[in-house]
Parts: structure tokens; sequence; C-alpha cells
């Protein structure tokens, strides 16, 4: 790939990642909205040919278990 396709391909990667934190903030506390995110991020995933997405999905998704987990233990409830 030329320098050029590997910035568009990363730059798609990020937003593709950053779009999908966005629409699944905050995290949920309950199975149901997990299960739906989870299933979203296979969605997401299944539809990208790019390593690098899978693992910012990844990264995303533990983000959001820490967040719900920390919200949990402040007590904060914005879902």
């Amino acid at each position: 790939m030329t320098p050029e396709e590997y910035y568009a391909t990363h730059q798609k990667a990020f937003r593709t990642a950053f779009d999908f934190l966005t629409s699944h903030f905050p995290p949920g506390t309950d199975s149901e909205w997990w299960e739906g995110t989870a299933k979203d991020a296979q969605i997401v995933a299944n539809n990208q040919k790019e390593t690098l997405t899978w693992g910012l999905l990844a990264g995303v998704l533990n983000y959001l278990e820490y967040e719900s987990k920390r919200r949990m233990e402040q007590g904060e409830t914005d879902h």
C-alpha cells in the first residue's frame, strides 16, 4: 500500500472505533445492554477487513467495561 492508502485505512479504522464508542456511551449495566453491544461490535467487525479495526473495537469494549464498573462503584447512573 502507498502511504496515502495506509493513511486512509488507519483513518477509517479509528473513525469506526470512535463512532462505535460514541453510539454506545455511556455503558449500560445489564446483560441485555452488553449482549446488544457485543452483537453490534461483531457486526461492525465483520464489515471491516482491517485487523486494526478489530483491535480498536476490542479496546473500546474494554474501556466500556472499565467505565461501567467505575460508574457503578461511584454510584453514577447515566444509563
